[in-house]
């Protein structure tokens, strides 16, 4: 489960390893001390008088709640062992520091790390820990299980040399808590009868435990021993694969991968490969594929299972759903944490060594919240690779950046990749990443300009970073995007008489009304049509329903996949869905104009697997501008979608430009846009100059509102309780908007 610096830590938290893993398991297993006091079993108040006798009756009967009042506890468990705990290990000869933080790691299973304040609070209530005579028996409970479990004596430890560095007690309070999820599972450990032989017990602890975590699913992976390309999937690599394979073949520490280059060019794959090398060059588990959307999550699925079928490799893909049910894992009190158990339920989410999913199910690592400790180090144990990055906004773009300094910290390889990416965001990427591997903050991380041209595969220590030329494949060499634009009332004929000439043309709105109504409009003049010349009409848009989504998405790959039988004509209208989330190849393509760097997404689509010249030009037809003196004019409501600034850029570039010249114009005109360098067309300067400020300010804005919701720097966390404080929505990972896809 854990890896990287997180599982070299845990070993180290003794200079002698195998008193770490002696005491490490032991720390786990100790999670529920808490409960040993007066104010939890007096729950049962019958019961334990029964067990615990005369001695026992005035302490019980202190805290004992009439029946009215329900069971609740006035110190949660956690918080009573965090408090026993810290006293235990000072009192073995544990440093203040390190005894603190290791209660906090163990007072922590249930999601939240327990703070100073609520620790001291519990301390005055002497009625609800019992005092001094039920500590004696606490700690005479703990030395029983060191006895049971064949752990060194507390009195042959020299405590004040235990040290928990950050990532160790991150490592500590997963370990602990995932313990406490799998021994609470009756399946796996049936409750005990009174009376029961302990030491007997204990000899069956361990084959139990093996059976447990197998039935989990969470053994790492093995990746074949040749994890080259051709091994994995069967054909030749292409450059920019080859380029990959070649600066990840002989690994031996954590690296950050960029690799930028244009849509077709295999990233995706290159990706995989990359990371199985890495999971066996550097002992990871295995990988999650991290994507921008459902859609491409359940492709890339399809990916990796295709991938593992070649090899002959039943391992499961995790693939994560936002609608799967929670079930229980054994409850006690403080249990019923229904979003802790659907964590843990839902396929296992991160814990599955091989898995894929939204961007979101990681992005939530870095939001302050419960059980955030598990997320962490369920990725530490991972190669992480995230997907088309250019299509995160501000919003997404800095919670991604705190979770890079977060994976940095714990030694995770992450990969990276996209087709278009600004300067500036590779180099804030990079920044981050390294930044959490050095332990300072991005801005100590001196920027390097970039000497290589696109395409190009960049590759990250904590030192440096170094970039590697990538050539083209055929398919994308001296690629000419033809443009033109028509205005919207020419759409719907254009769309006919493009399919009139027997081809296939993807339409792209950034709207849900504009597609539509585009559909609508064509619905209507198709089924004047002699059948013979109908074309088939396909929508796809965030509207559909789910079963209808996958049905649509499912006809789309059969129809314009790689290898899909063609339909003689056709017309898909979509929305941004047909940019970034289905692999699909069409013969033309309109679009409503959108930033420069989803324009050249898009035009991706276009004799995106089959480049001859039975299939003409590359052409991009732009709609959803109107060309005005004084600044272009969009449709209503499309600046909740894109900032009115970047589109006025993207317009000033491209309104007098026949074509763009990919990949060798590419990485300069995002540049342009995102850096601020288009010179303001002659008429603009007031709407230019207003919603140059409106961005400005927007991003402040959601700047703000992600650092609300983010963990703290990794150098900068003293105190456990700071990554579980004030705790957020996990389901705040993208901006809230009108945006629908």
């Amino acid at each position: 489960m854990l890896g990287g610096v997180v599982r070299a830590h845990l070993a180290e938290i003794f200079p002698d390893p195998a008193l770490s893993r002696s005491w490490v398991p032991l720390f786990c297993g100790l999670h529920d001390i808490g409960k040993y006091a007066p104010d939890f079993q007096a729950l049962v108040y019958e019961l334990a008088v029964k067990l615990f006798g005369e001695l026992a009756i005035e302490d019980l009967d202190m805290v004992r709640k009439p029946a009215e009042m329900g069971r609740r506890v006035n110190a949660p468990h956690g918080i009573l062992t965090a408090l026993h705990v810290r006293d235990m290990l000072e009192s073995w000869g544990a440093a203040k520091g390190t005894a603190l933080r290791v209660s906090e790691a163990m007072g922590g299973h249930h999601g939240h790390f327990p703070a100073g304040e609520a620790i001291r609070q519990a301390r005055s209530e002497r009625n609800a820990h019992g005092g001094e005579r039920w500590a004696a028996w606490r700690t005479a409970l703990v030395l029983d299980v060191v006895r049971l479990r064949g752990v060194p004596e507390p009195g042959l430890v020299e405590w004040r040399d235990l040290r928990l560095s950050l990532p160790a007690a991150i490592g500590l309070a997963a370990l602990t808590t995932v313990s406490d999820w799998v021994a609470s599972d009756t399946s796996n450990f049936p409750a005990l009868e009174p009376g029961v032989d302990l030491d007997a017990y204990a000899e069956t602890c361990d084959a139990k435990a093996d059976e447990a975590i197998a039935r989990l699913g969470v053994s790492p992976w093995s990746p074949p021993v040749q994890a080259n390309f051709e091994t994995l999937f069967r054909r030749a690599p292409r450059p920019v694969q080859q380029v990959v394979e070649l600066v990840t073949s002989d690994l031996t520490e954590p690296v950050l991968l960029v690799v930028e280059a244009p849509t077709g060019e295999g990233k995706s794959k290159a990706a995989l490969q990359a990371a199985t090398s890495m999971v066996r060059q550097l002992g990871m588990a295995g990988f999650y594929d991290a994507m921008p959307t459902q859609a491409t999550s359940n492709q890339m699925l399809l990916e990796i299972q295709s991938m593992l079928h070649e090899l002959g490799d039943e391992t499961a893909v995790n693939l994560v759903h936002a609608g799967a049910k929670p079930t229980d894992v054994g409850r006690d009190e403080g249990d019923d944490d229904v979003a802790a158990q659907s964590w843990f339920t839902r396929k296992r989410s991160l814990l599955a060594p091989v898995g894929c999913g939204t961007i979101d199910q990681a992005l939530k690592a870095a939001i302050r919240s419960g059980h955030v400790f598990v997320r962490l180090a369920a990725l530490s144990n991972k190669v992480v690779v995230c997907d088309e990055v250019h299509a995160y906004d501000v919003y997404m773009s800095t919670l991604l950046e705190r979770l890079l300094m977060w994976l940095g910290a714990l030694g995770t390889p992450v990969i990276l990749l996209s087709a278009t990416l600004p300067a500036g965001r590779r180099q804030a990427l990079i920044a981050a990443w390294q930044a959490g591997r050095r332990g300072c903050p991005p801005q100590q991380i001196p920027a390097v300009p970039s000497t290589v041209s696109y395409p190009r595969v960049t590759v990250a220590t904590a030192t440096r970073a170094t970039e590697h030329p990538a050539e083209v494949s055929d398919l994308n060499k001296d690629r000419r995007i033809h443009l033109s634009r028509i205005d919207d009332e020419e759409i719907v004929g254009w769309l006919l008489a493009e399919a009139s000439q027997d081809r296939c043309v993807a339409v792209i709105h950034n709207l849900v009304r504009r597609a539509l109504e585009t559909y609508d409009s064509l619905k209507k003049r198709i089924d004047e049509l002699p059948e013979v010349e109908r074309p088939l009409l396909i929508a796809i848009n965030g509207t559909l329903a789910a079963g209808q989504r996958r049905d649509v998405e499912q006809q789309l790959r059969e129809c314009f996949g790689e290898g899909g039988v063609r339909p003689r004509r056709a017309i898909v209208v979509g929305t941004q869905v047909l940019e970034q989330s289905l692999d699909l190849d069409f013969d033309t393509m309109l679009t409503d104009l959108a930033p420069i760097d989803s324009l050249i997404q898009r035009a991706g689509r276009i004799h995106r697997h089959r480049r001859d010249q039975s299939r003409g030009q590359v052409r991009l037809v732009i709609a959803g501008v109107i060309d005005r003196q004084e600044g272009p004019r969009f449709p209503p409501y499309l600046r909740n979608v894109y900032a009115p600034i970047v589109l006025m850029r993207t317009w000033a570039l491209l309104r007098g430009r026949p074509h763009i010249d990919s990949p060798f114009e590419v990485s300069h005109l995002v540049d342009q846009v995102y850096g601020g360098e288009v010179e303001c067309p002659r008429g603009w300067a007031d709407a230019w100059r207003k919603e140059d400020e409106h961005l400005r300010a927007l991003r402040s804005r959601d700047n703000a509102a992600a650092r609300t919701l983010y963990l703290a720097m990794p150098h900068e966390v003293e105190d456990l309780a700071e990554l579980t404080e004030r705790p957020k929505s996990t389901k705040q990972t993208r901006k809230q908007s009108g945006k629908r896809r």
